[in-house]
Formats: structure tokens, C-alpha cells, sequence
């Protein structure tokens, strides 16, 4: 198909109008099961570069469905009225801004001073809410050179009015507050997580079943369909700079010098400092057949493990948002062919950006602290859509609603339960997380679960948990510790239940194992389960797109073997030329990590022990070591050979599942020059 022709007949329910202002989608909404359609231009930015950026100038001028933009002013920027017993705001911004340049450094003094400081600002906020905003300002021209301007201006700017009504709930001079300076500052070290009760947790039910045989699949494999990270840039730009110095490049910027010469045009099929334009997206649905050799008849279900929106998150509405969801999940109902989807939300699914607050926090808050009523639009809307396309019944839909939390539980046709979990319940830049963040449960989902778990166990129906932020498995963590440490317990209790459990949200292609006993023995045998994190269909940033199936057995519902593909985005102006992306077969699990079958007997399924062994071939194999790295970044990034330490940060990543396993890992790694 000409490259010329393919945004027209991509999609039936699909029209796009490129002018200097907008991008118009139009997709269905679904209120009361009456299917509507409706039209949204998704702003771009103005052409003409704003003359005071990077002055203190700038302040965001929103209007609901429109793009925030910049604009000069005039007069006094922030007030700075004095509050009795309180600092001033000028010397506010002075503390935190020199607290922040002077790097991410954890001290027993500077948590003490990042705590201080934080809760003289919640304490203004307090009994003068609009604190936050009034400071935006002059706190982001401090840190203009660690923080660029439009991003720090507009996340203070969105969120003020959440972040108002949530600091003065956070107990910021506690274990609370010591998380946060923990994460946003790195001046603190995390506290330890809370001591668990698991016996109350559990209803008494404590013990364990014993181990069920691990057999091999005798019936045909089920095919699964697994695609993660859409993030769906309806402002992306055919022809705009692709290779910029912003934080997301393909687009039209306000403040982008537009005079100068284009070193990178933006190709049809996307960019690796882009997010994913229409034309790379679908072409996941409208490849899945070819490649695989798979009829879409094939397919007995698929899961999407979350973030269709793109990552401008300063730049964003509620409005946009919600539009950008549901176009993206339109164009995954028109590629799938008919097959059914179980999706769960991200942490940029929601508005702003992972500000999630959930219903069991209601005890917690004091009464001048607010709450956000987006959330349950989105939950409302996602799910009615949902339920409309087939993929959900109208008891799991509403389900997602009901809980307060974007949670449901849904059962297969071939009987396997699906449990969708919100993850910005751990979710590190969710402020909202953070009240009773060192408590048990604050939020109630993992009582939720439980529940959900025992009665699966009671039916011995198998389980496949969802969610999108990972609890563990990279070296990079985002995800606060006692929720994770709570549901490291969990999946140890139901192991014999739970047979897969997936994230996304870290873009690349990893896995990490879970071991009995919180870790204390780390073997083959005390190996209890693995969590699968998928590799991205964006390219942001430097990464190649990527999906892949499962082969899983009807019986058991155990994974067999995993099948990746990917679209090298070196090759996107080829592309554009022939029309469509060529997606190509990256590696099968079980051909890349045993070759030569000694880990596994024919037709038995990839088992926590399974990849146990791997994480030792990983360890010990420098070519399997270099295998790994590669599929991690889908063949983006050369090897190269690397140091004993970071040799070591990798084991800890694949054998924690936690962040309170992967923080004791990191200490012994300072001291021990080999774990094996």
C-alpha cells in the first residue's frame, strides 16, 4: 500500500485532518450501552516559538480540551504573604532548590531537611492551598538547569490542585515523608517496610497447598496475545523534528526554534525519541497474522498491560486523556480480528499523570484535603468501553468501577481467571500512594485480591494476574516497598494458583523470579513464581517496538513457551517508502534460554525453576549475558562488555520481586564480589 494512502484506509471509524492547528480523531463513546460518536481535535502546538521562554515569566493558561500554552505577564508571580509561624514562600524555594541541586545525595541531615521542608510546605498549603501554584514559577526558574521549564512549570501547574489537598495528608515528618524524600529527592533512605500479619491477612488461611506436579502440555497450546506500552502520540507530526533536545520529539513545539533546518523528519512509522504514531501502532494488529502464520481465529484471547497515552504529561487535559484512551482502544478493537482483550490501565491513563486516590483512604484524609473525581470518569468510560467490544461482561465491567480502584476479576471462556490490578497503588509518582505509604494495605486492593484468591483456590481455578508497573525485576525501580513487599507474600502464598503475572511500564523485555520465605534461600527449588514485564509497542526512547503471544496449555494454563517479534525503527524511512512496517521474529523463550533442552523435557512449561536456572545461565554465561542485554532493548542497543558490579545489579533485578529484597541484594553487592 502507498505510504501516501495508509493513514486514510487504516481504520473505517478513523479520520485525521493535518492542518497548522489540530489533529481530529473520531471515535465511539458508550454511556448506557447507546454507542455515540464523537469528534476530538487534539491541539498541536503553535508554530511560532514563545519570545519569553525560559524567562519567570511564563505561566499555563488551561482551558479543558485545549493545549496548555505559555504566555507572558505582568506583575508579581508568586505571593509571598506571611503566615504566622510558617517560612515565607521565597525562603520555601530556596531551602528545596538548593536541597535538590545539590544532587540526589541520602544523608541522615539532608532527609531531615527535605522532611523540614516539606512539611512547612504542607502546612501552608494547609490554610493557603494555592501555595503550590504561586511558587511554580520561581521554583522552576531555580532549577532550570536539572529541570527543563515546561516540564517542571506544567506538572506543579496540573497537579496543584491535587497536591494541595494531598501534602497536608502525608505524614511528611514520618515513614511517610521518608519515602517520598526517598524517591522524588534521594535524600533519604527508605524506611523498612511494616511488619506483615500475614495470618489476619489470609482470613487464618495460611498454609499453603502442597505443590502440584508440574506436567507436561498434551493438548494443543492456546495461543494468548500480549501487547504493552501503546502510548499513542495523536500529536505526533509527519515531517517535525525527530531527533530533538525536548523531552518527546515528532511534534510541533511552542518554544521550538522553527526556523531552523529539519536534521531528522519525523517518518510515518515512527522515531526512537517518539512516541508511537497511528501508522506504527496498528500495524501491530495488522502484522500479528503474517508474521506469526496465525489466523486471528487463532487467538483464544489477549492481554494489554497498560499506558496508551503519550508521555507529555505536563502537556495534557483531562479531556485529552480520555479522548486518547479511547481512540486507542478503538484501534485495538478494529485490529484484533474479533478476539477478545483483557486490558488494565496505566499510570498515564489516568489525569494528571498517575494521580490515582482510592476509596479506603477516605478514613485517613483530614477533612480539608481533596479528592479528584476523574478518576471514576475514566473508570466509567474505559469500562463501559470495555464491556461494549466484548471483552468484558457488564458484572466485570462494573466491577471496575464499583471497587473504586480500576480493578476486576474476569473468567475466560476456557476458564482461566484474569485478575486486572490498578498499579498506581505502588506506583512511586502517584502523591497519593504515599499516605500510609509504610502502612499495610492502605488503599484496600490487596484485601481485594486475597479475597479473589482464596475463592480461586476453594474452585482450584488458575489465575493470571495483570498490572502494569513492575514490584521488581529491573534495576530500575519505581515501586513503593511495602506494597510490593505485601505482594511478594502474596504471590508466594498462592503459587500454586497464580500461573502467570505481567507487567509492562519499563519498555524493555525483562523477567524477574520469585523465590519461598521472602528470598532467604535463593535455588531452583525455592524458586515460586516469575513475572513476565513486556517490551513496549513505543520506541521511547531508543528502543525497538515490540509483542509477542504465549503458547499455554488449556489444562493447566501454565506458559509452554513465549514468542517474541519486533520492528527494528532504524529501518522507518525504508518503510515509508514501501507503506508498512516490517515486523520480524525476534526469539522464542524457550529456544533462546535452553537450546539445547537440558533445562526443560519436551512440552513442559517455562516454571519459576526454569528460569531460575536461566537467571544463573545469565549470570555465568557471558554469552547468554549478552543474549539477554540484547532482547532486553529488543536488539536496540550494541553489546558491550561490562563490569563485575553491573554484572551484579542485573542477577539482583532478575531475583528481586521486590523492593525491600532488591535494597538487601544492593547492600551485599558492595561487599561480595560474586553471588554463585
Amino acid at each position: 500500500m502507498k505510504a501516501s494512502l495508509f493513514l486514510v484506509a487504516a481504520s473505517a471509524l478513523r479520520t485525521i485532518a493535518h492542518n497548522a492547528r489540530s489533529v481530529t480523531y473520531t471515535y465511539q463513546t458508550f454511556t448506557n450501552h447507546k454507542v455515540e460518536t464523537a469528534t476530538t481535535s487534539f491541539p498541536l502546538l503553535s508554530s511560532t516559538p514563545d519570545p519569553g521562554h525560559g524567562k519567570s515569566s511564563y505561566v499555563f493558561n488551561f482551558k479543558d480540551n485545549a493545549y496548555p500554552t505559555f504566555s507572558n505577564v505582568v506583575g508579581p508571580l508568586a505571593t509571598d504573604a506571611p503566615l504566622p509561624g510558617l517560612p515565607n514562600v521565597t525562603t520555601l524555594i530556596q531551602d528545596a532548590g538548593f536541597l535538590i541541586l545539590k544532587g540526589k545525595v541520602a544523608s541522615p541531615a539532608n532527609c531531615v531537611a527535605c522532611q523540614q521542608i516539606l512539611a512547612s510546605l504542607a502546612a501552608r498549603m494547609k490554610v493557603q492551598q494555592e501555595t503550590l501554584s504561586n511558587i511554580a514559577i520561581p521554583f522552576c526558574t531555580a532549577l532550570e538547569s536539572a529541570l527543563p521549564m515546561p516540564l517542571c512549570i506544567g506538572l506543579l501547574k496540573i497537579g496543584s490542585t491535587d497536591i494541595g489537598g494531598i501534602f497536608p495528608a502525608i505524614d511528611m515528618l514520618g515513614a511517610d515523608g521518608q519515602t517520598l524524600c526517598a524517591f522524588m529527592f534521594g535524600t533519604c533512605t527508605l524506611p523498612p517496610p511494616p511488619k506483615l500479619d500475614m495470618k489476619a491477612l489470609l482470613k487464618g488461611k495460611t498454609a499453603k497447598p502442597r505443590p502440584r506436579p508440574i506436567s507436561t502440555c498434551k493438548k494443543e497450546p492456546l495461543k494468548v496475545l500480549h501487547v504493552s506500552d501503546y502510548h499513542l502520540d495523536t500529536r505526533y507530526v509527519v515531517g517535525a523534528e525527530a531527533e530533538c533536545s525536548d523531552q518527546v520529539c515528532c511534534r510541533v513545539m511552542p518554544y521550538t526554534n522553527v526556523s531552523a533546518p529539519i536534521s531528522e523528519p519525523a517518518s510515518l512509522f515512527g522515531n526512537y525519541l517518539c512516541d508511537t504514531p497511528e501508522g506504527l501502532g496498528t500495524s501491530v494488529f495488522r502484522n500479528v497474522p503474517k508474521v506469526t502464520g496465525f489466523k486471528w481465529s487463532d487467538f483464544s484471547f489477549g492481554i494489554f498491560t497498560g499506558d496508551l497515552v503519550s508521555h507529555d504529561i505536563w502537556e495534557l487535559t483531562e479531556s485529552y486523556v480520555v479522548a486518547e484512551t479511547l481512540v486507542s482502544f478503538q484501534q485495538f478493537f478494529n485490529g484484533l480480528g474479533g478476539v477478545k482483550i483483557y486490558p488494565t490501565l496505566g499510570n498515564h491513563d489516568t489525569f494528571p499523570h498517575a494521580f490515582t486516590s482510592f476509596p479506603n483512604q477516605n478514613g485517613v484524609l483530614p477533612a480539608n484535603a481533596s479528592y479528584p473525581v476523574q478518576e471514576e470518569s475514566i473508570y466509567q468510560k474505559v469500562a463501559n468501553a470495555w464491556e461494549n467490544y466484548g471483552w468484558l461482561s457488564a458484572s466485570e465491567a462494573q466491577e471496575v468501577v464499583s471497587t473504586g480502584l480500576g480493578i476486576y476479576r474476569a473468567v475466560t471462556s476456557e476458564g482461566l481467571v484474569i485478575i486486572s490490578l490498578n498499579s498506581d497503588v505502588w506506583y512511586y509518582f502517584n502523591l497519593y500512594a504515599y499516605i500510609g505509604a509504610n502502612t499495610v494495605d492502605a488503599t484496600g486492593t490487596f484485601r481485594i485480591l486475597i479475597d479473589y484468591l482464596l475463592e480461586a483456590e476453594s474452585k482450584n481455578q488458575a489465575v493470571w494476574l495483570i498490572q502494569h508497573v513492575n514490584v521488581g525485576g529491573s534495576t530500575d525501580y519505581e515501586a513503593l516497598p511495602a506494597a510490593t513487599d505485601l505482594y511478594y507474600q502474596i504471590i508466594d502464598r498462592f503459587s500454586n494458583t497464580i500461573r502467570g503475572n505481567f507487567f509492562g511500564h519499563t519498555h524493555e523485555d525483562e523477567f524477574g523470579v520469585f523465590y519461598a520465605n521472602n528470598a532467604t534461600v535463593q535455588t531452583a527449588q525455592s524458586a515460586v513464581g516469575v513475572g513476565y514485564i513486556m517490551p513496549s509497542v513505543t520506541t521511547y526512547t531508543n528502543l525497538n517496538a515490540g509483542f509477542r503471544y504465549y503458547l499455554v496449555d488449556p489444562d493447566t494454563f501454565d506458559i509452554i513457551d513465549s514468542i517474541t517479534y519486533y520492528a527494528n525503527v532504524s529501518n522507518t524511512n525504508e518503510w515509508s517508502k514501501k507503506g508498512e512496517v516490517t515486523w520480524e521474529y525476534e526469539y522464542s523463550a524457550r529456544k533462546t534460554y535452553d537450546p539445547t533442552g537440558k533445562l526443560l523435557a519436551p512440552n513442559a512449561p517455562l516454571t519459576p525453576a526454569f528460569w531460575h536456572q536461566v537467571t544463573e545461565e545469565i549470570y555465568t554465561n557471558e554469552a547468554m549475558f549478552e543474549t539477554y542485554t540484547d532482547l532486553r532493548t529488543k536488539k536496540f542497543r550494541p553489546y558491550a562488555p561490562v563490569t563485575g558490579l553491573e554484572r551484579n545489579l542485573t542477577l539482583c533485578g532478575l531475583r528481586s520481586m521486590s523492593i525491600p529484597i532488591f535494597e538487601e541484594c544492593l547492600g551485599t553487592m558492595s561487599s561480595t564480589t560474586s553471588f554463585l
